[in-house]
């Protein structure tokens, strides 16, 4: 009759699957934390908003729409208003501009601002608007920014949504 237990082959595969699982679970938990979140940047107003995040290409947003941006690691999203299409035969001059820094750790995406009032007890972003008007930030979801309701006094009004 013979013997249950460990042999010698049997004992080798063992470590050696065993090692294999605490290896792959070692270097997924040395692995560095990314996020991957998708935001939206909304324009609200009667303006052309012209985004760009990270200095890359300029996205023209016409009043009342919306464009999706990928917030993967850490970066900047520079924003600026105009009252016409921007461009050497249209609007120049930016009636307001602003740039957000913002964070991507893991499954949270918010842009930075304003002072560390409250931050460990609301976390940042609590108040949409603070040191950011025109423009709201991480609303309506942590990561979204809102440009208006906001109509220049300076401009024509032809850029109307209202048709």
């Amino acid at each position: 009759m013979r013997e249950r237990g460990w042999s010698g082959a049997g004992l080798a595969r063992g470590v050696l699957l065993g090692g294999l699982i605490g290896g792959l679970i070692a270097w997924g938990l040395a692995a560095p934390a990314q996020a991957d979140c998708l935001r939206k940047i909304y324009n609200r107003s009667s303006l052309v908003l012209v985004a760009r995040q990270d200095g890359g290409p300029p996205a023209t947003l016409l009043p009342g729409q919306s464009l999706t941006v990928r917030l993967a690691r850490p970066g900047q999203v520079a924003l600026s208003a105009y009252c016409g299409v921007p461009g050497p035969n249209g609007a120049l001059t930016p009636v307001t501009s602003a740039s957000f820094d913002y964070e991507a750790v893991l499954d949270r995406c918010f842009y930075r601002f304003g002072q560390p009032l409250f931050v460990p007890q609301l976390g940042r972003g609590f108040f949409g608007t603070q040191d950011t008007a025109p423009f709201t930030v991480n609303n309506p979801r942590q990561g979204d920014v809102i440009l208006g309701p906001l109509d220049a006094p300076s401009c024509p009004n032809v850029l109307s949504r209202g048709g």
